[in-house]
């Protein structure tokens, strides 16, 4: 009886299956003008503009204007709009609006930060990626975001939000209940994507990353914000010495401290490099063998493996690789 029971909560986890999604990317611009490009700014706001019945929000950082007015309307047409945010940053002008207004928005209570970047849109719309509701996030700063129209994975990240929002759970570090990983369903393929998707800190995102690097054949090129995981570098380096084709852009603001992975790659023979922008290039991404794209608001550092509330969402599509290879090429041009 006990192997049978194993044997159908197996079954009944592995995946979703659904018919084609609708998607959209999107990337800030900051230093030139990109024909074809359309800022994660816009596609946010269009995407509150077009919700009927609820927004459901958590961003580590909320003081964009724009936005918190696209909000309060949205709120004022019956829209259910709940935000959760930083602890740090639960203040300023944004933030009071949205109060007045009479929009609840929870702050996170633990050690480590709420760094999400999503919002779950009428149930069935996610929008996620490295953009943060700031000024600074649609015009400074290099980031990237992408809106999926999926029942099945807006539920998954509605679960998270409604841990966060309605049970005031921050960063548990693993899953609860019998069988809890079994019945996780994390997994969503249809006939033109596959998506998977985990938070970080109950799910290990360290590891998973890291066996997806072990499994490139040909190519790994990486966009960091933030790189200060040796497991992670490691697992790069050990491809490059087996022959795949590894290429990766650091921001520069913190490549040339102590804990940055940047020096003991170029040590290593690696082709990484710095980027131009002035500001920050605010990327966490992952692109391997160019059909594979990871994506969301994970640094790849310690402090997102084990404290902070983060989200990768791992995406298997030519074209939306595609477009993030183009994106690293944009920014791979303009090195100093």
């Amino acid at each position: 009886m006990k192997k049978l029971l194993l044997t159908i909560l197996f079954i009944a986890s592995t995946a979703y299956t659904e018919s084609p999604v609708r998607w959209q990317v999107f990337f800030t611009s900051p230093t030139e003008k990109v024909s074809g490009i359309i800022n994660p700014e816009k596609g946010l706001i269009d995407a509150i503009r077009n919700a009927e019945e609820s927004f459901y929000g958590a961003f580590y950082d909320i003081s964009s204007l724009l936005i918190t007015s696209e909000l309060i309307d949205a709120k004022k047409r019956n829209v259910d709009v709940k935000l959760i945010t930083e602890k740090d940053n639960y203040s300023g002008k944004a933030i009071n609006y949205l109060i007045e207004a009479g929009i609840p928005i929870v702050k996170d209570n633990s050690h480590g930060l709420m760094h999400n970047k999503f919002a779950v849109i009428d149930k069935k719309i996610l929008f996620t990626g490295s953009y943060n509701i700031t000024d600074n996030g649609s015009s400074r700063n290099n980031n990237n975001a992408i809106i999926i129209e999926s029942k099945k994975l807006a539920s998954i990240y509605l679960a998270k939000f409604n841990e966060m929002f309605q049970h005031k759970i921050f960063g548990n570090k693993r899953k609860h209940g019998p069988f809890a990983h079994l019945r996780s369903k994390n997994k969503i393929t249809t006939s033109d994507i596959s998506l998977e998707v985990y938070f970080s800190p109950e799910d290990k995102v360290e590891d998973i990353i890291c066996k997806k690097i072990k499994d490139a054949a040909d190519t790994i090129r990486f966009m960091a914000f933030s790189f200060t995981s040796s497991e992670i570098s490691e697992a790069m380096i050990k491809k490059h010495k087996a022959g795949i084709d590894v290429k990766g852009i650091f921001e520069k603001r913190g490549a040339y401290t102590k804990h940055s992975e940047f020096i003991k790659m170029k040590l290593e023979g690696l082709p990484v490099q710095v980027d131009n922008n002035k500001y920050n290039m605010h990327h966490k991404v992952i692109i391997i063998d160019d059909n594979c794209v990871i994506t969301g608001s994970y640094n790849f550092s310690k402090n997102a493996s084990l404290r902070n509330e983060e989200n990768i969402l791992i995406i298997y599509n030519n074209d939306i690789a595609g477009l993030f290879i183009d994106e690293f090429n944009r920014l791979s041009r303009k090195r100093k």
